[in-house]
């Protein structure tokens, strides 16, 4: 039985087009591309030499210098994020006065802490610290390593910081999927509501793992692309013929989920519902899907009934569309046998194609350009879709430049390595 329904009230994300929700839309809609060469280490032994990298990020505006040191970078971007979203909530009253990033003039809002909890999670953590730190035990033996090393690494360290920044005391711990990560927090986060175990939860994920050794792992198990013609940004091709590859990316998404009774009660905007979400599991293989999308398939029924819609209410789909060959051909043999027929004429967008895959931080950003969906009416371009894969069937990407569509409801689906599929049905927000 469905408990109350949870809402979006605030939305935060840094991404390879930029720092704010509102800059990654805007250019999203104009089809820019975030990807561009590696330039932080030597490429020439590597099988991909390309990445979608977040530009300008300043941590200081955030954290001190001494947490600058103990947080890695996606610990870092996580709560950019998070204190985007928050304000947008109308909740960064909530903010510790004492910490860089702090306003004097805003004001905490009557809420009940102990009913607010955080689930931003990672899938790999900050591997820059595990780096960092193993190469100065490495260097200088075992006594040079940081006593902030553990919890500077810990994958929940970002739910941490973004807890103790807000002094909530909410369920608050790390989801870790691989690339379903993200929307398997914020499924989580809306059963918890529902459950009646929290009123409002921050949910979300971040990654910034490219780095030297996970670029040359993702590469030599075949799954990256490389720059195509000399230009990076052709690289991320999702449903094109010539795929080869994803393109690694690094980013941060975070939603505050509300009761809608609670929303309602202290007159919050509220930006879409959460109306179902599904999760299951291929138990097959650690990297590669069934072929015939099947864990998928069973993850998008398992949302469509419990937000107690037919596929043929679904306006709009945000696939997982990684680029992969596999991938890709999985995913949309799923969507066939979701939609039957019908598939032909729902429009979809890859959003890997402009931001790359953000792998862990994929889910969360991915879903508010969902919600920005829903909100503007309009749906972004894919770029790089040059030729359709025959071999994929009809299908509806949405090319060239933003398409108005009118839809109340929309599927986003993530998987992750390791046969973790998770889907979810966003609304319009209407009652």
């Amino acid at each position: 039985m469905k408990g109350r329904a949870a809402v979006v009230t605030g939305m935060g994300a840094v991404t390879p087009l930029g720092l704010d929700v509102a800059t990654t839309w805007r250019r999203l809609l104009a089809g820019e591309s975030g990807v561009s060469f590696i330039r932080e280490f030597p490429t020439d032994a590597l099988r991909s030499d390309v990445a979608a990298r977040v530009e300008g990020f300043e941590s200081e505006r955030l954290l001190s210098r001494k947490e600058t040191e103990i947080y890695g970078r996606v610990t870092q971007l996580t709560l950019a994020a998070a204190t985007e979203a928050m304000s947008m909530a109308g909740f960064g009253g909530l903010f510790r006065a004492d910490v860089p990033g702090a306003t004097a003039t805003a004001l905490a809002p009557p809420v009940d802490r102990t009913r607010f909890g955080c689930l931003m999670s990672t899938g790999q953590g900050s591997v820059d610290i595990f780096e960092q730190q193993i190469e100065k035990s490495r260097e200088r033996g075992p006594r040079a390593v940081s006593p902030f090393f553990i919890p500077g690494v810990m994958p929940n360290s970002g739910t941490a910081l973004v807890s103790m920044r807000y002094g909530l005391m909410g369920p608050s711990y790390n989801l870790a999927s691989a690339c379903a990560t993200g929307t398997h927090a914020i499924a989580t986060g809306a059963l918890m509501i529902e459950a009646g175990l929290a009123d409002l939860m921050i949910v979300g994920s971040a990654e910034a793992a490219t780095r030297l050794n996970t670029v040359a792992g993702f590469g030599n198990a075949r799954a990256l692309a490389r720059s195509r013609d000399g230009d990076p940004t052709k690289a991320s091709r999702p449903f094109d013929a010539d795929r080869q590859g994803f393109v690694m990316g690094e980013g941060a998404g975070a939603l505050v989920l509300e009761a809608r009774d609670h929303a309602e009660a202290r007159g919050a905007e509220i930006l879409a519902e959460v109306c179902g979400y599904g999760m299951s599991s291929d138990g097959a293989h650690l990297t590669r899907p069934h072929e015939d999308g099947r864990g998928i398939l069973l993850a998008c029924r398992q949302a469509l009934e419990r937000a107690g819609l037919g596929p043929e209410r679904i306006g709009y789909v945000n696939p997982h569309a990684t680029s992969t060959v596999a991938g890709d051909a999985a995913e949309i043999r799923a969507l066939r046998a979701l939609f039957g027929d019908g598939l032909a004429s729902v429009p979809m967008s890859a959003t890997k194609s402009m931001l790359g895959h953000l792998l862990g931080g994929a889910g969360a950003v991915e879903a508010i350009t969902v919600v920005c969906t829903l909100r503007d009416g309009v749906a972004h371009p894919s770029i790089n879709v040059d030729t359709l894969d025959p071999e994929l069937g009809p299908i509806d990407v949405v090319v060239g430049a933003p398409r108005p569509l009118r839809a109340r409801y929309a599927l986003k689906i993530s998987a992750g390595f390791g046969g973790h599929n998770c889907a979810l049905v966003l609304g319009d927000g209407r009652a």
